[in-house]
């Protein structure tokens, strides 16, 4: 099967032969210039700038993964692929990877909106969640070209839904724990700590069940239009 990652994410220009953009890649930019022009235009409108900078960051967390890959991606293809190189930035990449579908809790701010801005408002939260959602998407499938070549088709499988679960767990450590990926070099005793007495919590369970099932099975039909799309 052809590696469909290369249109998605970048694709050869035909007057010089680099590589540019790709359509993936222009789409997402296109939908965070979308979001940042909602809250951007919800601040002038109120004078009030929280939604701005607390959304506009949270969004740049979920695309720092993205980078973190696309990065390692390019350095591989120039022939870094020291195995340290391969596995610190996958580790950097795991630590932040929580901080894409962490975008969908965001509409828990629902309820405390007020009636005259509760539609712009509910629109927004979803665009960013969406965006921040397709975001992850897009950076474990670079993982997932990246790692076949070298685990095999099924054991890559496993490792990248196994890596969707510990996302499930990454927004509960995030949302409820109030845990932060720096922490993992900030605190990283505290953090470790936290991470082994959250069984006693039920909720933990729960959410990082919800969510990891959920995130398990947007990626595979993710992957199953991006493999299967003629067009792409």
């Amino acid at each position: 099967m052809r590696d469909l990652s290369y249109p998605l994410i970048y694709q050869p220009d035909k007057a010089n032969g680099a590589m540019r953009p790709g359509r993936g890649l222009v789409a997402l930019a296109g939908l965070a210039a979308v979001c940042i022009g909602l809250v951007a235009v919800r601040g002038l409108l109120t004078g009030n700038w929280w939604f701005f900078t607390t959304l506009t960051w949270n969004l740049f967390l979920a695309f720092f993964p993205l980078g973190v890959v696309l990065v390692l991606r390019d350095l591989r293809a120039a022939g870094f692929r020291q195995r340290a190189l391969l596995l610190s930035s996958l580790a950097i990449w795991l630590a932040f990877l929580p901080n894409a579908p962490y975008l969908i809790t965001d509409l828990f701010h629902i309820r405390s909106v007020g009636q005259p801005l509760l539609w712009f408002d509910t629109m927004t939260f979803f665009l960013f969640a969406q965006t921040g959602l397709l975001a992850g998407l897009y950076s474990l499938l670079v993982v997932h070209r990246m790692l076949r070549p070298l685990l095999g088709v099924w054991q890559t499988w496993a490792v990248v839904l196994l890596f969707q679960g510990l996302s499930g767990f990454g927004v509960y450590l995030g949302r409820f724990g109030r845990w932060n990926s720096w922490d993992v070099l900030a605190q990283p005793t505290s953090l470790l700590r936290a991470i082994l007495l959250a069984y006693h919590d039920h909720l933990s369970i729960k959410l990082t069940l919800a969510y990891g099932f959920v995130l398990v099975a947007l990626y595979v039909a993710f992957h199953w239009y991006v493999a299967y799309d003629k067009r792409t």
